[in-house]
């Protein structure tokens, strides 16, 4: 029963509906139903509708259940997830998601929270494994200041496809790293350039070791990754490059990783002659 249930995870008619028909089945459904809280809005609007899936949650005692979390906030309007959205009593749900280990934050004003990040995301500081951000507010010191509050975090994606001007008045020389990372995972990066994240984060005495890494539109940020992953990187995908891009990359990479105990798998792929793969080392 749980393996026919575990398979109907993107179903959620049909979990619903396995919830409802018996208690064994209502407990090896509502965990899948309830893993993901989605948070929605097109505007600013300091209140409880936003917040209200959380609220639900915490009512029904399933708040315990949340693995992932979603935020979802419309381009180029005033965004609602900010610090003065949260009421005590919406901090005190927020502050008993401790079992989430993926965030997916979309617009997110990072430079927004950048005076009180512990004190809102700090209870995910041990148990987040996964970051993706789509198109975050902030500067890139500041941006790897945030990744510094999750000790555990092993994957990163990024997808900048707009640089904007933060609204904080905080200096960037003022933000202390929270601790040292041990990057392990995986690294997908979209259109973003910003190889001083990736400076700041080495200069704070953070590892960069990642094993997978899949970069797009993101030649900035290539030759620190590089470098710093020469050695743990098992398979890398470049992106978005013709043909005499691809051979520079190729030519370049076999530079940067002759010397490496294992070989890479590269992946390139390209508009004119779709998906290749190589090995080095």
């Amino acid at each position: 029963m749980e393996i026919i249930i575990t398979h109907l995870t993107c179903n959620t008619g049909a979990l619903k509906a396995c919830s409802l028909t018996c208690r064994s089945w209502y407990t090896t459904a509502a965990p899948l139903l309830h893993h993901s809280l989605t948070l929605t809005g097109d505007e600013l609007e300091i209140g409880r509708r936003h917040l209200q899936p959380l609220f639900n949650l915490h009512r029904l005692g399933l708040i315990h259940l949340v693995k992932e979390i979603r935020l979802k906030q419309g381009f180029d309007v005033d965004h609602w997830f900010v610090p003065q959205a949260f009421t005590h009593l919406d901090l005190c749900h927020f502050f008993t998601l401790t079992n989430v280990h993926t965030l997916k934050l979309q617009n997110m004003g990072i430079d927004r929270f950048v005076p009180t990040l512990e004190h809102h995301f700090g209870h995910f500081s041990q148990t987040l494994r996964s970051i993706t951000l789509y198109d975050p507010r902030c500067t890139p010191r500041q941006l790897s200041h945030f990744f510094s509050l999750f000790s555990n975090l092993d994957n990163i994606g990024i997808r900048n496809t707009l640089t904007r001007q933060p609204t904080t008045t905080t200096p960037d020389m003022e933000l202390v790293p929270f601790s040292a990372l041990e990057l392990r995972g995986r690294l997908a990066l979209y259109n973003f350039n910003w190889a001083e994240t990736w400076v700041h984060l080495t200069a704070s005495s953070s590892d960069l070791r990642f094993r997978h890494m899949d970069l797009h539109r993101s030649p900035s940020c290539a030759p620190i990754l590089f470098e710093a992953c020469a050695e743990t990187l098992e398979t890398l995908r470049l992106g978005r490059m013709d043909g005499s891009a691809s051979e520079w990359f190729r030519v370049r990479l076999s530079a940067d990783f002759a010397e490496g105990e294992q070989g890479v798998s590269i992946y390139l792929l390209s508009r004119f002659s779709g998906l290749s793969k190589s090995r080095l080392g």
